[in-house]
């Protein structure tokens, strides 16, 4: 079993946040960028794991990410929008490690990928 332990993740500046775990119950683990000092605004990534509940069912990986945005607005920090991201990992539970890994690395090359950076970047679609 993995041990909960703080990320240090950069983002495109680059510059390095650190999330720290907020909690844990075996299942589901959450981590928070407690950088604006105000809880509205944390930027939190959530990780779990869900075991097969059937022979043919997979194990699934859900990760999300929320990124909050403050502004003050007559002299109260409000948030005033959110961006979030999710990954879902549906892995064979006959899956081999090698197997596992590849497509990690397939979805993690993917997301570095400069045409997809710059549709993402710019909102734009493929075409």
């Amino acid at each position: 079993m993995t041990a909960i332990a703080t990320l240090s993740l950069n983002d495109a500046v680059p510059v390095a946040h650190s999330y720290v775990p907020v909690s844990t119950n075996g299942s589901v683990a959450r981590y928070a960028d407690k950088v604006s000092g105000v809880p509205i605004g944390y930027s939190t990534i959530s990780y779990e794991m869900r075991e097969p509940k059937t022979a043919t069912a997979a194990y699934r990986v859900l990760i999300g990410f929320n990124f909050p945005v403050l502004a003050t607005i007559d002299g109260v920090l409000t948030k005033v929008r959110n961006s979030s991201a999710q990954v879902i990992l549906n892995l064979a539970p006959d899956s081999t490690a090698q197997e596992r890994k590849d497509a990690l690395a397939i979805v993690t090359s993917h997301l570095s990928n400069a045409t997809v950076k710059s549709s993402v970047e710019n909102v734009e679609p493929f075409y």
